[in-house]
Protein backbone atom coordinates (compact mmCIF):
# COMPACT_ATOMS: atom_id res chain seq x y z
CA UNK A 1 0.00 0.00 0.00
CA UNK A 2 1.23 3.49 -1.25
CA UNK A 3 2.31 5.89 2.06
CA UNK A 4 -0.40 8.42 2.95
CA UNK A 5 0.54 12.11 3.17
CA UNK A 6 -1.75 14.50 5.06
CA UNK A 7 -1.93 17.59 3.53
CA UNK A 8 -4.63 18.81 6.01
CA UNK A 9 -1.93 21.32 7.65
CA UNK A 10 -0.18 22.54 4.10
CA UNK A 11 -0.42 25.87 3.28
CA UNK A 12 -2.54 27.27 0.64
CA UNK A 13 0.42 28.10 -1.52
CA UNK A 14 2.10 24.65 -1.23
CA UNK A 15 -0.92 23.04 -1.99
CA UNK A 16 -1.70 25.31 -5.14
CA UNK A 17 2.11 24.31 -5.87
CA UNK A 18 1.38 20.75 -5.82
CA UNK A 19 -2.05 21.23 -7.80
CA UNK A 20 0.47 22.46 -10.81
CA UNK A 21 2.34 19.41 -10.31
CA UNK A 22 -1.07 17.38 -11.36
CA UNK A 23 -1.72 19.96 -14.02
CA UNK A 24 -4.05 21.74 -12.45
CA UNK A 25 -4.93 25.32 -11.12
CA UNK A 26 -6.54 27.33 -8.53
CA UNK A 27 -7.58 30.86 -8.48
CA UNK A 28 -6.74 31.12 -4.63
CA UNK A 29 -10.27 29.09 -3.60
CA UNK A 30 -10.92 26.30 -5.28
CA UNK A 31 -9.24 23.77 -7.78
CA UNK A 32 -9.34 24.65 -11.22
CA UNK A 33 -8.78 22.30 -14.21
CA UNK A 34 -6.60 22.73 -17.48
CA UNK A 35 -9.07 24.66 -19.03
CA UNK A 36 -9.93 27.14 -15.92
CA UNK A 37 -13.05 25.60 -15.20
CA UNK A 38 -13.81 25.29 -11.13
CA UNK A 39 -13.16 20.97 -10.44
CA UNK A 40 -16.16 19.37 -8.76
CA UNK A 41 -16.06 16.49 -6.24
CA UNK A 42 -16.38 13.64 -8.11
CA UNK A 43 -19.35 12.33 -5.68
CA UNK A 44 -20.80 15.37 -4.26
CA UNK A 45 -20.80 17.70 -7.70
CA UNK A 46 -19.72 20.36 -4.91
CA UNK A 47 -16.81 22.91 -6.25
CA UNK A 48 -13.62 21.27 -4.55
CA UNK A 49 -11.91 24.35 -2.20
CA UNK A 50 -8.23 23.97 -2.21
CA UNK A 51 -8.49 24.23 1.77
CA UNK A 52 -10.40 20.80 1.54
CA UNK A 53 -8.87 18.76 -1.36
CA UNK A 54 -8.19 15.68 -1.73
CA UNK A 55 -6.03 13.56 -3.75
CA UNK A 56 -6.14 9.81 -2.58
CA UNK A 57 -3.21 7.59 -3.41
CA UNK A 58 -3.09 6.23 -6.91
CA UNK A 59 -4.93 8.79 -8.66
CA UNK A 60 -5.07 12.35 -9.44
CA UNK A 61 -8.99 12.68 -8.77
CA UNK A 62 -9.36 15.57 -6.69
CA UNK A 63 -12.39 15.17 -4.27
CA UNK A 64 -13.29 17.06 -1.48
CA UNK A 65 -12.45 15.94 1.94
CA UNK A 66 -15.76 14.86 3.52
CA UNK A 67 -16.51 11.10 4.82
CA UNK A 68 -19.01 10.49 2.01
CA UNK A 69 -16.41 10.60 -0.80
CA UNK A 70 -13.56 9.39 0.32
CA UNK A 71 -16.32 6.70 1.30
CA UNK A 72 -17.28 6.83 -1.92
CA UNK A 73 -13.84 6.72 -3.37
CA UNK A 74 -12.63 3.80 -1.24
CA UNK A 75 -15.43 1.94 -2.66
CA UNK A 76 -15.03 2.55 -6.26
CA UNK A 77 -11.11 2.16 -6.25
CA UNK A 78 -10.28 0.41 -2.86
CA UNK A 79 -8.92 -3.19 -4.53
CA UNK A 80 -6.10 -0.30 -6.72
CA UNK A 81 -4.84 1.45 -3.69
Amino acid sequence: MPEILSIKDMPDDYRILLLQELGFKSDGTYVLDKRGEIVLDKYTKEPVRISNMAILPGSTIIIDDNPLSITAFLEEHGDGI
